[in-house]
């Protein structure tokens, strides 16, 4: 029996299959700008620039340039070979197919692109045009450009040009009708790289400084993306030891409460649109390998529920909407906690990956833990107050209105003066005060006349402060005294 030798080629047909993985437009320029941030010069932070050039309503130019170190002519090769990692010590470049999944699936599995990159041990500006194809041609003595839009090329190591459909930068969007706006469209990439990169927008704890910018641009017009953290309210951590690859980690679970006032003002000054709705799609957890967050969104695939003795993935349900979290890994070695191909998702074929989702079924998400987490700091406020004024009348069984709206807390002191309490998880809002209205008029119109009203929150910005001294201004019903109102952060009470 004779044996038959095949030789593979990666040709232009598997480059077209690349392009058909269902890469989502922020997906794949998070690919070409984890390999810049893999290139970045140690001694210095990097900068990061993509940049949008409007050509018409279908088309548009997308260039992502950097000024880290560039790519020699070796390293070049070894990019644009598929499978092969262009560096092989550092995690952004796991798998060898980011540069090419990317690049295929922007330019619709066939167009034209092109890469500049500035090999510093030859001082020559190398080049290669796409699209892929069995044998690729480096030009070793290319130019960068001379753009208007593009930074002078002095101030550029590595440079991507590709045409892209616009109908495929819309893909950027979670919902709302498609548009062909580049501004409208620039807001949405803006968030989505604010998430996955925060770990080195963010001031680092020791260093107490950042890794570098990124920025987006249409033409010149620039904006630069800010860290978007999880918009947490009520906050708890939990530290878990955990054997990973053979050495011991110490991994970072935060867990808590959505909160949505911070949440409305995490995209510079405007609020999420993609991420932390509190909403069934968006509940759960993030999860961030190193400064990179890998996966978001995260529920059932972590954790699982025993019902009668059978195992199954725990349900999405509303009652989770107000549940955010984030686990926060050490930057691993390479090879221990892979992602899939594409960087998209964790690989669930690594065992690693199970032992940690392991760990955190011992930490479950709480159905309805905004109601649950306030009802705690409620009866906390309540025995604080009743440890410190036994005597005194303290309740949250006073109702008012018709309707029996229930006050957080009522205090009616040994002198008979009444103050009430509201306690709300996260930052003020205006809603809040409007609530501490109501308990107030309602105690009024039943002939109890309050002397103060207090909100107890995590954190409130100085425009509550001047919506409290306006409200305090009006006049109450039945000619009853000046409103009252307050409001006090809930550590400066010990809650």
């Amino acid at each position: 029996m004779a044996q038959h030798i095949v030789s593979l080629i990666a040709n232009a047909g598997i480059f077209q299959g690349l392009a058909k993985q269902n890469m989502l437009f922020h997906q794949c320029i998070s690919e070409l700008v984890d390999n810049s941030i893999a290139a970045k010069d140690k001694n210095r932070k990097f900068k990061i620039q993509i940049i949008f050039e409007n050509i018409n309503n279908d088309f548009s130019y997308v260039y992502i340039v950097d000024d880290c170190a560039g790519m020699t002519l070796n390293v070049f090769e070894k990019a644009l070979q598929l499978g092969e990692s262009a560096t092989t010590d550092c995690r952004l470049n796991e798998h060898g197919f980011g540069l090419k999944n990317s690049l295929a699936t922007l330019s619709s599995s066939n167009g034209d692109w092109k890469i500049w990159t500035r090999d510093k041990n030859l001082n020559k500006v190398l080049s290669v045009t796409g699209p892929f194809n069995s044998q690729m041609f480096i030009e070793d003595n290319d130019q960068f450009p001379n753009s208007d839009i593009l930074p002078t090329p002095d101030d550029i190591s590595t440079l991507i040009k590709v045409k892209v459909k616009k109908s495929f930068i819309q893909t950027l969007q979670g919902r709302g009708a498609p548009t062909t706006d580049l501004e409208r469209l620039r807001e949405w990439l803006i968030e989505h790289l604010g998430v996955m990169y925060r770990g080195y927008l963010e001031q680092d704890d020791e260093s107490y400084d950042n890794e570098g910018v990124i920025i987006v641009s249409i033409g010149n017009d620039t904006l630069q993306v800010p860290p978007i953290q999880v918009p947490f309210g009520n906050k708890n951590v939990e530290y878990m030891d955990i054997e990973i690859g053979g050495e011991t980690y110490n991994l970072k679970y935060y867990h808590g409460t959505l909160d949505e006032v911070r949440r409305n003002s995490l995209v510079r000054g405007q609020p999420t649109k993609y991420y932390y709705q509190g909403n069934i799609p968006t509940q759960g957890i993030d999860i961030r390998l190193g400064k990179r967050v890998i996966a978001v969104k995260q529920l059932e695939t972590i954790w699982k529920t025993d019902d009668n003795n059978r195992i199954s993935q725990l349900s999405r349900h509303n009652d989770f909407n107000d549940f955010v979290g984030e686990l926060v890994i050490p930057n691993l070695p390479r090879g221990i906690l892979t992602t899939v191909n594409n960087k998209t998702d964790f690989n669930l074929d690594d065992m690693e990956w199970q032992k940690i989702f392991n760990r955190l079924n011992d930490f479950r998400p709480k159905r309805n833990i905004r109601t649950k987490t306030e009802a705690v700091l409620k009866n906390k406020w309540m025995g604080m107050l009743k440890a410190t004024n036994p005597e005194e009348q303290i309740s949250d069984e006073i109702s008012v209105w018709p309707t029996g709206v229930r006050i957080d807390v009522y205090r009616k002191t040994l002198n008979n003066d009444i103050i009430i309490y509201e306690l709300k998880v996260g930052t003020a809002s205006p809603i809040h005060i409007y609530q501490l209205k109501m308990y107030w008029d309602g105690l009024v119109l039943n002939g109890e006349q309050p002397r103060e009203a207090i909100l107890l929150v995590e954190d409130f910005h100085t425009n509550i402060e001047e919506m409290i001294n306006k409200m305090n201004t009006i006049t109450p019903p039945n000619k009853s005294k000046p409103y009252n109102f307050k409001i006090e952060k809930q550590k400066n009470k010990g809650l």
